[in-house]
């Protein structure tokens, strides 16, 4: 049994729409401004499609400490294959927003009742995100491992949302034992695939539903691919959290932006994400359940006279064939009248009634 509970108020549950993520992470490169019109961007788009359930999903990044200086670089890919290389603690540098500035956007998804899911690299940021209004804390990828982090975000009362990344399935048990001896029991594992941005083979979604049999918490991907499919196949493999980078200049080079979507896209994806959720439907089919829409004729066929039939003939192949609409015996019921005597006049092409039939005495 998959544990249940909300992150906001969006239930994570297979009844449910997946809960969106809608990740604009450190892409707006300390300008808090263009940061501000990004959520204000995204808080639109779900006002355009409301029962599409929305999540706006950052990080807190403020001290460049977090990462020590050196050589160390990081590689980071375009869309159509660039690349480029930078010095890591550079490029933490010039993504390092001050606290105050992250108030301020915070501010603006919790006005607007929209959960906040803040990513969190150390103490300080999860004391933070915890006290201005984050209805969940991520541990990213990087920090699966990081037991002190794990430890502290999880006493907090807030679902955790943990990464996997380029894990073994004995470092995410090690995870969720930390989360939950710490208090936590609302947990999501959420898959990210290897690769920025990453490969159609990279993918392995069938992870999912090893995550939901082994662990019994809801399960989500963090979408790595530069297109949608794999949001959409998630779906269908039970993932109820769906993060997605979007971006002003989803083509620009630099870091994590390759599998961003446009901003300008984010409403269509949010109506295709609600209408695959839908099309999953139930598991059984009620034939007798209310249709929307245009429904074109799909009529079942009933036994028919293929010439004049008098009393005493046999119902057989040679005296009845069958044609739609079904006006007569169903031809469903064919083994049960096959045999049977006809007791009244049937014209040629004329649908064979019940009372036409009775049983031949045995």
């Amino acid at each position: 049994m998959t544990r249940r509970f909300s992150i906001g108020r969006h239930p994570l549950a297979p009844d449910a729409p997946p809960l969106f993520f809608a990740e604009i992470g450190s892409y707006f490169n300390g300008d808090v401004d263009l940061a501000a019109g990004m959520i204000k961007r995204i808080l639109a788009a779900q006002l355009q499609v409301p029962e599409q359930p929305l999540a706006l999903k950052t990080e807190i990044l403020n001290d460049p400490e977090i990462c020590l200086p050196g050589d160390t670089t990081e590689t980071y890919a375009a869309k159509d294959g660039r690349t480029r290389q930078e010095n890591y603690r550079t490029l933490i540098e010039r993504k390092v927003v001050p606290l105050e500035a992250y108030a301020r956007l915070f501010k603006l998804a919790t006005d607007a009742n929209v959960p906040l899911v803040v990513s969190i690299y150390d103490f300080v940021a999860t004391d933070f995100a915890a006290a201005h209004g984050a209805a969940a804390l991520k541990i990213p990828s990087s920090n699966l491992v990081h037991i002190p982090l794990i430890r502290h975000a999880a006493a907090k009362g807030l679902p955790l949302v943990i990464d996997t990344g380029r894990s073994t399935i004995g470092e995410v048990h090690r995870a969720v034992s930390t989360a939950r001896a710490a208090g936590c029991e609302d947990i999501v594992i959420q898959h990210s695939p290897d690769g920025h941005p990453a490969l159609p083979k990279a993918h392995n979604l069938r992870i999912l539903q090893t995550y939901l049999s082994t662990f019994g918490v809801p399960v989500g991907l963090s979408d790595h691919h530069v297109g949608l499919e794999a949001l959409y196949l998630s779906i269908a493999l039970g993932a109820t959290v769906l993060e997605k980078g979007v971006h002003v200049a989803a083509d620009e080079l630099d870091q994590d932006i390759s599998h961003s979507a446009a901003l300008d896209d984010l409403p269509r994806i949010l109506r295709s994400v609600y209408e695959s959720w839908q099309a999953m439907g139930k598991p059984a089919r009620d034939p007798k359940a209310k249709i929307d829409g245009v429904i074109g004729t799909s009529q079942r066929q009933c036994v028919v006279a293929k010439h004049d039939l008098k009393p005493g003939s046999v119902v057989s192949f040679d005296t009845v064939r069958f044609a739609f609409p079904c006006k007569g015996i169903p031809v469903e019921y064919w083994d049960l009248v096959a045999g049977w005597t006809i007791t009244s006049p049937v014209a040629a092409g004329t649908p064979v009634q019940w009372h036409n039939v009775q049983q031949r005495p045995s």
